[in-house]
This record gives structure tokens, C-alpha cells and sequence, in this order.
């Protein structure tokens, strides 16, 4: 999953890190192929599926455009130096997204990246799905025409970040529309499954939603970016 840079025009370049198990891997694209389609169209994309190849990404470039964090690898002991070359470059002005099926990590490996190592306010919310709308106060006029006003989607949520930082939220209207237990209970306000937080002189965004639906493809591509056309 390696594009080749010097094909075609300039592109963004984006980091995809992909340094869980060779089944959370194949998980990830096989799940997210629409996403990565749209990835390959809008950027060039070097692809790091262990600590020694993203090391090197690193040396090649210190700076791209931005990092896609696809799964919850990262969390692992061996991976301890690219998370705080992560933190470090999200606190610089960088981009890092924590999307694809890292949502679907253990608890104790999302709690070690939320809180250990970025050291983040978010906590680990309710898994269910529900529709949710967009907000207006976390993005801009231009996304706002560019990203769905409402969807369902089945997705993991956090809380502890501000309002104005989660892209999509609950209305007094919402239900949880898939869940084991209180099926027709109101959806927390104040979580949300995609959030995009300043962080330093940069931003870290989360996706809870694993199986993306169309409009979270859309949001981790604004998140990254790349929803300019």
C-alpha cells in the first residue's frame, strides 16, 4: 500500500501507519477500501506497517502533510518512540488522526494513547449506533457544504474534549438505534465518535467509527486535509 511519488502531480504526502497484526492489517483495508480509494486519489501516501519502516518514513520526511494512524499497533511497548515522535509532531503543527479500526483497540491500549502518551482529557464513551448531526460550531462554513448534516453510524464515542471540537453530535431528537441494552435511551450530549481537537501548534483527531459510513470516509478526509474540491 505504497504510492509511488514521483508518478503524476504534487500531492499532499500522508503518513498511513498500519502496526497492528497482520489481521487487524488486512482488517483495516478491507474495511476501509472505499476510504483508501480516496486517499490514493487525493494524496501520496507512504505506508509504514512497522516501527523500523515508519522510523524511516520519519528520516525521509520529518514534516508531512499529515499522519493517519490506522489501528491500535501503536499502543505496543516496541512502538513507544514513533508515539512521542507522533506527539511531537502534532504539538509542532503536524496532523495525526487516530481512525480505521483503531477504535476497535482494547480499552487498555486507548486509554495508553488518550491519556498516557498524549495526555488528552478525551475518555472512552458508549458503543452504539445512532444518528447524529453535524455541528456547526466545530467546523467551518466551507466543510459544512462539504460534509453530511446528519448520519447513522455505529461507532465508538469519547467525552472530555470540548464541544466545539467534536464534528458530530446528539440533539434532543436522537436515539440509540443499536445497542444491547436501553435501545430507546437518549445519546449522550456531550460524546462524540468524531472528534478533531487543537493539540499544541497542531490538531489530533479521533474516528469511533470502524466500519466507516460514507459521510465519516468524508470527515477523515477533512480531518487529513484533503477535502479541498
Amino acid at each position: 500500500m505504497t504510492q509511488n511519488a514521483a508518478a503524476g502531480p504534487a500531492k499532499p504526502l500522508i503518513f498511513v501507519l498500519t502496526l497492528g497484526d497482520d489481521q487487524t492489517q488486512l482488517t483495516f483495508q478491507e474495511s476501509h477500501a472505499s476510504f483508501l480509494n480516496e486517499l490514493f486519489e487525493r494524496a501520496t501516501i507512504w505506508h509504514a506497517k512497522s516501527t523500523e519502516k515508519a522510523f524511516t518514513l520519519f528520516t525521509q520526511c520529518s514534516e508531512p502533510h499529515a499522519i493517519f494512524v490506522a489501528d491500535g499497533g501503536i499502543a505496543q511497548a516496541r512502538c513507544e518512540v514513533i508515539s512521542q515522535r507522533l506527539v511531537q509532531y502534532a504539538a509542532s503543527g503536524g496532523i495525526v488522526v487516530f481512525g480505521g479500526v483503531f477504535a476497535g483497540s482494547s480499552l487498555e491500549s486507548l486509554k495508553k494513547i488518550m491519556r498516557q502518551t498524549w495526555d488528552l482529557p478525551w475518555k472512552i464513551g458508549s458503543c452504539q449506533q445512532s444518528t447524529l448531526c453535524l455541528n456547526p460550531q466545530a467546523v467551518s462554513s466551507t466543510l459544512q457544504g462539504k460534509l453530511p448534516a446528519s448520519y447513522s453510524q455505529k461507532a465508538l464515542s469519547i467525552y472530555g474534549m470540548q464541544l466545539s471540537e467534536a464534528w458530530y453530535l446528539s440533539n434532543e431528537h436522537s436515539t440509540i438505534e443499536r445497542r444491547v441494552s436501553a435501545p430507546k435511551s437518549l445519546v449522550g450530549f456531550n460524546e462524540s465518535p468524531v472528534v478533531f481537537s487543537r493539540y499544541g501548534n497542531g490538531h489530533v483527531g479521533f474516528i469511533g467509527d470502524v466500519k466507516p459510513e460514507d459521510g465519516t470516509v468524508l470527515a477523515m478526509l477533512a480531518m487529513l486535509g484533503l477535502l479541498t474540491e
